[in-house]
């Protein structure tokens, strides 16, 4: 084959390594030309692609990573508790020797990767069962109501020489009860976990996931 031909070559890449490696390319490439780094959201979303819920793409010496993504908040209403809003505020990692390690979101919001093809409701219904490790019925309710919007935001960036990104967004929430997430033993005070969280007059709790409990993301609490 020609060089030519060789240029003109298209693919698409489905290892794990080499997502994840232009991935991580990408972060460190947008810190290295803004000056400072991705939001934590972002960055985890990210690291988070896997061959299930992402496609590179190899054409002409240019990679290009894809990936769909979905935003949600957190809603509650109890009976005599009223409505609130759980706004996550930072993701939190705890490692045994060394203690918690701890990032803040900048927007408030959740970030997960969708699957190729999935339906965004199906898809947010999978990834809170992922991350709570509970099933969708048990912790939100039979009557669990999920609302996605009507739009969804499109993403392309050239982020150095032969490697774009491009990203498609959905924005949804999910509505629960405080009561609900607390019998299921989701949610959990900072300082009964030895985490710190910034003192500045908010409400928080804490929502631990993860096989062996070590993932967290902590939320302010608004009453609505």
């Amino acid at each position: 084959m020609s060089q030519d031909g060789q240029n003109n070559k298209q693919m698409v890449i489905r290892e794990q390594r080499v997502i994840t490696d232009c991935a991580v390319e990408i972060i460190r490439s947008i810190h290295r030309r803004r000056g400072k780094p991705l939001q934590p959201r972002d960055r985890m979303a990210l690291k988070l692609l896997t061959p299930k819920n992402s496609a590179l793409l190899l054409r002409n010496g240019t990679k290009t990573l894809g990936c769909r993504q979905i935003n949600f908040e957190i809603l509650t209403d109890d009976l005599g508790l009223g409505a609130h809003r759980l706004t996550p505020t930072g993701v939190h990692v705890y490692n045994p020797d060394k203690g918690w390690w701890s990032d803040h979101y900048g927007l408030g919001e959740f970030l997960w990767n969708l699957r190729l093809k999935e339906d965004p409701k199906e898809g947010m219904a999978r990834i809170l069962d992922h991350l709570f490790k509970f099933k969708m019925k048990s912790l939100f309710g039979a009557t669990a109501d999920f609302q996605l919007k009507e739009r969804f935001k499109t993403i392309a960036a050239n982020v150095d020489r032969g490697l774009k990104l491009y990203v498609e967004r959905e924005d949804g929430a999910v509505e629960t009860t405080l009561r609900r997430m607390v019998r299921a033993k989701a949610m959990y005070s900072p300082k009964d976990l030895g985490l710190p969280v910034p003192d500045d007059g908010l409400g928080r709790t804490v929502l631990i996931f993860g096989k062996n409990q070590h993932y967290g993301i902590s939320f302010s609490i608004e009453k609505i």
